[in-house]
């Protein structure tokens, strides 16, 4: 009798901690937002919608206007025009991170890589 009690606690134990980590995965999901980050002296905005669209900013004003879409970690993008705009059959892959308020990016693919510098050498802040 001892051992049936000791396996289900074991068991509820299990299925308790798997339970935590389907809820935090779950919970972790590319906010839609603005994020930020300060290079050579400009501030640079990321700025993600409900519809899939994302703008890039430098000091306010748009330079690239995209489209995205996120699955599970990976985002992909595809510009559609601006004076920093990639080439559309150039679309960029990349594995995300969100820590608190901060986003990281991590090149999958790239063929564009004034993009890919631009997005994974630095830590960008939600605003």
């Amino acid at each position: 009798m001892a051992q049936i009690t000791i396996r289900i606690i074991g068991v509820s134990a299990l299925l308790v901690v798997l339970a935590a980590i389907a809820a935090a995965t779950r919970a972790q999901e590319l906010k839609k937002a603005t994020y930020s980050a300060s290079a050579g002296g400009d501030k640079w905005s990321i700025k993600y919608d409900d519809a899939g669209k994302v703008t890039v900013s430098r000091n306010g004003e748009v330079l690239v206007e995209s489209t995205y879409k996120v699955v599970k970690d990976e985002l992909e993008v595809r510009d559609e025009k601006g004076a920093l705009a990639c080439a559309p059959e150039q679309t960029g892959k990349y594995k995300w991170k969100m820590e608190g308020k901060r986003l990281a990016f991590t090149k999958v693919e790239d063929q564009c890589e004034g993009r890919a510098t631009a997005l994974t050498t630095q830590i960008w802040e939600r605003e």
